[in-house]
């Protein structure tokens, strides 16, 4: 039963080695978690510029208003 293992453990081996460079299940669970707390992070600061244009936006036609 030996003499039947060990052909196999071998190509085994040389696959693992030569396919370092590739992803596993865990390293994309990581990243899916990294991309989804920029993507957070990038929504929160998108909303935080858009109020601001649109307080800038409102005080401008305020004053346009104003002084018309």
């Amino acid at each position: 039963m030996s003499t039947t293992t060990a052909p196999i453990t071998e190509p085994m081996a040389r696959l693992k080695g030569a396919h370092e460079h590739l992803a596993t299940k865990a390293d994309l669970v990581e990243l899916e978690l990294r991309l989804t707390q920029q993507m957070a992070q990038m929504e929160s600061r998108l909303t935080w510029r858009m109020i601001g244009a649109a307080g800038v936006i409102i005080a401008a036609v305020g004053l346009i208003v104003r002084f018309l």
